[in-house]
Order: C-alpha cells, then structure tokens, then sequence
C-alpha cells in the first residue's frame, strides 16, 4: 500500500467519524467505500460477486478474481495474541483512537465471560454479526458463551442469541497493511451459513464447525493461486517500492456469527455474546509436493516450542505446515510415561532439505534418546529408513562446489540420489 492511500483511508476515517451524529451523514461514508456502525468505521470494498460455496456442493476452483472484499479489522492484543474482528455495532461505542468502550467485540476473546460484546441496533438485534480471524488451519469447533454472564440475573434481563447464522471465509494479508488501529484483509466467503442451536443457559457451548473440511482445504490451496494472480500487479509494484519487504501473502480463515433468532430478555432488547473461542489443527491428509517452479525461502519452527509444529515458506504462500508432531510414527507408539519433543536442526542452504531431532524422555530415567530424521522439504515427506538408515551421526548439510551433501558419521551423502531413491518410490 503506498504512502498516499495510507493517507487517504486515515484522512477519510476521520472525517466520516467527525460526522457520526449524522445518519445521513453516515450513509455518505458509506457511499464513499466505508461501513459505519453506531460510531465505528471500517474500510470495505466489495470487489465483485462470487457463486459461493456452501456444503455439500462442489468446491469452485473458477474464481476467475470474483468474490474478494477489501475490509479493516480492528487488531489488538489480548491476553499475549493478537485478535483482529469487526463489530457490525456495539452499545455506548468510543471513538476507537481512543480505545474500546465497555460492551465492544473485543469483550468476545478476553477469556472473562463477566464481559460481553452487546450490539448496539434497535431492536432485538437480528442481523448484527461479528467477523473475526481464526488461523491458518481450519477451525475445527467452537465455543459460545452466549448472553451476558457477568451474573444471572443480568443474563435474563438482556437478550441473547437463540440461533445463529455461521459462515466460513478465506482471507489474505500483506505486510504493510496496517494501520495503529486496524489490518487490511481481503476476504472472500466460502463456505455457509450454517443454522447454530444455542440453549438458554449460562456456561459455554460447543460446536464442531458444520463445513466439510477436505473442500475447504482444497478451496484453502487454490485461492492462494487466485489471490496471487489477482493481486499481482498491486504486489510487483509494491516489490519495485521496497525490494526488502516480505510481500508473500498470509493466509487466514475468518468465521462470521449472525443473530438469527433471540431469546427476549425481561428488561432490555439489547443481545450480548460473552465469550467466543476457536480450536484448529493443522489438517493431515496426503499432500501434494511443491512444484519446482515454486521457490522455497524460508523453514522455521512454530513460535511456541511446545507446539511440535515445523513451517516452510514459499515465494507464493506462507507457513505451509512440514511437520506436525502428532502425525509421526513416534508420537503414536510412546508410552504414557514418555514425553516426544522436536527440534529443526539444520536446513540445507537451498531449503530442499531439512534435518529433524527427535527426542524421547522417559519419566524416571536419567537419559534421553534423541536421533535424526531427515525431511525433503518440496516433497513434504521423510526420507524413510529404507533409503537412509541412519539415526545417529547427522551433522548437517555441506555446499561443496555447488553441490549440497549431508553430511554424516559415515562421511557426505549424495542429496540428488536421495531424491531419485525418494522419486523411485
């Protein structure tokens, strides 16, 4: 995004909220490619139309551009994450350069049911929404604590949701597409709505998200594709501006919850949510190897280090997951006594290859078993014992005359006959 626009959208964002006491006022903003809700104004564009996919249908991979909506999401840190949502309204709101009022959206992720997001629209509040990020991963469940559960007797006196539309959209990121206040995503909806039954009671409520997960992951897959092909104009000018800048884009599901259908509370029309939590995992099925005409740049661990997660990126896509810990053979066969632990030794200067230590700890033993496993990176796959037996004695990866080789207690391996072993498989 370049200087000037940045300029524009703040400029612009002032002035729509200096004519907030308006209504007319506010439907002009709004004209001019801005939402406004009860005080708050986010940037969205629709870009164009788009068949959506719902389930049970056939994934679309003609997108041909369509469908992709420019919108800000407001973006904080709550509890050491970041959290990034849009509100279609709230009660009592503030002017977000001077932080949040008492019943926003951010009340949804700060893990305290006594808070809640209260919309802010006449009525019993059908039609209002959140829209909020999950991850990379597709969301597996989630968690409602629905009414506001400060107490009970506040919890029958608002209303609350009795059914609630879900639907599930893909989005994209670009470095620079920041503000102090809010993250640029475009968008693009996938998969819904889906009806949510909540029962009128206080506590949490769980849900398994009600799409197909295999379709939305080869959607996930082809939409990377689209989006660089969409954007790519925007994204090579924005590489001739600053040559330094990572501008490969960051993928993320984001889920929207509409109230349908109310439970009336006994003095107020106003429908409050206090909580809402997501649980995702990375999706382990049989993945296609990288292309060769698709470059790999980087391979790294997760941030957490407990996590048993190892990531790669590409010239195309970012945090494509290479290893997860749950899925190896060793992680199935430890024994309840036993703790596994992974860690990203050593990555080959071209990034094809990646060495892996394992370690094995044994509760009330003095030792832990730790060896080497050997990954190739394009191929998403280990290399398997058949082909190089050698647990111990990896010590990394050599260039030696333009040539990489492992490099081993039995001396330097050849990489390019790993890879035709691999292929020969």
């Amino acid at each position: 995004m370049s200087h000037t626009r940045i300029i524009l959208i703040v400029v612009t964002f002032v002035i729509c909220y200096s004519l907030r006491g308006n209504i007319e006022n506010h439907k002009s903003c709004a004209n001019r490619g801005f939402i406004t809700a009860n005080k708050y104004i986010l940037h969205y564009k629709r870009l164009s139309s788009f068949n959506y996919l719902h389930k049970g249908t056939q994934v679309n991979n003609d997108h041909k551009g369509n469908g992709w909506e420019e919108m800000y999401f407001r973006s904080i840190k709550i509890n050491n994450k970041f959290v990034n949502f849009i509100v279609s309204t709230e009660l009592e709101p503030v002017n977000p350069s001077e932080g949040f009022g008492n019943y926003g959206g951010h009340n949804l992720f700060d893990d305290d049911s006594t808070t809640a997001w209260v919309e802010g629209a006449k009525g019993q509040g059908m039609g209002e929404y959140v829209i909020f990020k999950t991850d990379e991963y597709y969301p597996e469940s989630i968690r409602i604590n629905s009414g506001y559960q400060k107490s009970k007797r506040l919890f029958k006196m608002n209303s609350r949701p009795k059914t609630l539309h879900m639907s599930l959209y893909a989005g994209f990121h670009l470095e620079g597409d920041d503000t102090e206040l809010a993250s640029l995503y475009r968008i693009m909806h996938i998969a819904g709505p889906e009806v949510i039954e909540l029962d009128d009671r206080m506590g949490s409520q769980s849900f398994e998200i009600p799409f197909n997960p295999e379709k939305v992951n080869q959607l996930k897959d082809s939409l990377v594709t689209v989006f660089n092909k969409d954007f790519r104009e925007e994204i090579e000018q924005r590489k001739r501006m600053c040559p330094t800048c990572d501008l490969i884009p960051m993928f993320s599901f984001f889920i929207k919850l509409e109230i349908n259908d109310i439970y009336e509370g006994s003095e107020w029309d106003d429908n409050c949510i206090s909580e809402i939590s997501c649980t995702s995992k990375p999706f382990s099925t049989t993945r296609e190897a990288i292309s060769i005409d698709e470059k790999i740049v980087n391979v790294y661990e997760d941030e957490d280090p407990d996590s048993g997660l190892i990531y790669f990126d590409t010239d195309r896509r970012k945090r494509m997951l290479l290893i997860d810990i749950e899925i190896l053979d060793e992680y199935r066969f430890i024994e309840d006594n036993q703790h596994l632990s992974i860690t990203l030794m050593d990555v080959s200067p071209d990034k094809e290859w990646a060495q892996v230590d394992l370690m094995i700890y044994t509760e009330g033993m003095d030792r832990i078993e730790e060896y080497s496993i050997l990954y190739n990176v394009r191929m998403l796959r280990r290399v398997d014992n058949s082909i190089l037996d050698l647990k111990y004695g990896m010590f990394g990866f050599v260039e030696d005359n333009g040539k990489i080789w492992l490099d081993t207690i039995d001396g330097l391996v050849d990489l390019n006959e790993i890879r035709e072993e691999m292929n020969n498989e």
